[in-house]
């Protein structure tokens, strides 16, 4: 592997996507741009706000993100949904350097896991990465209720450790969050993508081993 990364023991290795391999929070975007793109849902502010505030209450952090979803994706047509994720995906920035290293050297042994829904992230990859896709990507699954888009399965923290991934021999598991403690234990190492030192200070006291990494585009 490229000197910088280092030479990483045999096994499969698990990531997040949004700031983690690439910067920003790409399912926030989303939902900015579908409503910048849309406007009208704007009059369902009052329930998008409401979604947001339910959001912070951690057992209820599904109920909350699929109000702010149905909100702003009410009347939404699925070509129209795959339309503006595609349109979405020209304005991103792309993959930290030494993530499309990792990808690039190790795709055929990479886990992608991420809280977005797995339709952006898998037409980021494909945009930045064409024709060299991870082995498996894994996201929240999106359907229709009550006339607008809201995750079926909120691919979230501890939602994210499903039984398939607890079968793997795990070398290397990757996030920027403390939300993802439960992934990053999972790994014979462990990387925090780009911590403040309050954030590593305190993820270190629940995964001493973890290691900071600084990337860049």
């Amino acid at each position: 592997m490229s000197h910088e990364l280092g030479a990483l023991p045999t096994g499969w290795i698990l990531a997040d996507f949004d700031d983690t391999l690439a910067p920003g929070d790409s399912h926030a975007g989303l939902l900015r741009y579908i409503l910048r793109r849309r406007r009208w849902p704007l009059l369902l502010l009052p329930v998008i706000a409401l979604g947001g505030l339910v959001y912070l209450l951690p057992s209820r952090r599904r109920r909350g993100i699929s109000l702010i979803w149905w909100a702003i994706t009410l009347g939404l047509s699925p070509l129209g949904w795959r339309t503006l994720v595609r349109a979405y995906c020209h304005t991103r920035s792309g993959l930290y350097r030494e993530a499309r290293t990792l990808l690039l050297e190790e795709g055929k042994r990479c886990w992608v896991i991420s809280a977005s829904p797995r339709a952006l992230v898998r037409a980021q990859l494909h945009r930045q990465l064409p024709g060299r896709l991870p082995h498996r990507i894994l996201g929240s699954r999106m359907h229709y209720r009550f006339g607008g888009l809201m995750p079926r399965f909120y691919c979230h923290g501890q939602h994210k450790i499903l039984p398939r991934i607890l079968d793997l021999e795990v070398a290397l598991a990757l996030s920027d969050s403390p939300h993802d403690l439960p992934l990053l234990a999972l790994g014979a190492e462990a990387w925090l993508i780009n911590p403040s030192p309050a954030r590593l200070q305190r993820v270190r006291e629940r995964l001493p081993h973890i290691e900071p990494r600084q990337w860049r585009l």
